[in-house]
């Protein structure tokens, strides 16, 4: 076993829910050095959310791509463009200090990772290269006809 999350709640300075799981994890690690990490749950983000990017702050980024590079980029690809510029991590070569950036799921974000770090550097991207203002989706979108 590489890795194992397991969601419980502290109350008092212990583990109130699933010690079962927690056993088994250590059962399983027992002799092994392992990483323990503490991170806050947040809910995750809702389907309306996730539509809302894909219904239009993809196609809008898609035409984006196409004035810009004069390049058809399916949903998927143009997907893959904004994680890899916004939702990534770097991995560094020690010997050389050379990095490369890994793109991350974003499916994996909780509501305020996405809320607040990843849409906040799409609209960014967007803006920076594109010169796109993505809408919110409670904002009026308007639409210049050419």
């Amino acid at each position: 076993m590489k890795a194992i999350e397991i969601e419980t709640r502290i109350e008092g300075g212990k583990f109130r829910q699933n010690h079962d799981f927690i056993k088994q994890a250590l059962q399983e690690f027992e002799g092994k050095e392992i990483k323990l990490i503490f991170k806050r749950k947040y809910k995750e983000r809702t389907r309306k959310e996730n539509a809302f990017y894909w219904a239009v702050w993809i196609p809008i980024l898609q035409r984006a791509v196409l004035e810009t590079w004069g390049e058809i980029r399916c949903a998927d690809e143009v997907h893959e463009i904004i994680k890899l510029n916004c939702n990534y991590e770097e991995k560094i070569n020690k010997d050389t200090g050379q990095f490369i950036r890994v793109p991350k799921s974003s499916t994996r974000l909780n509501t305020y990772e996405w809320e607040f770090e990843f849409k906040q550097k799409i609209r960014q991207f967007a803006m920076d290269f594109f010169n796109v203002v993505l809408p919110e989706p409670n904002e009026q979108l308007t639409i210049k006809n050419f």
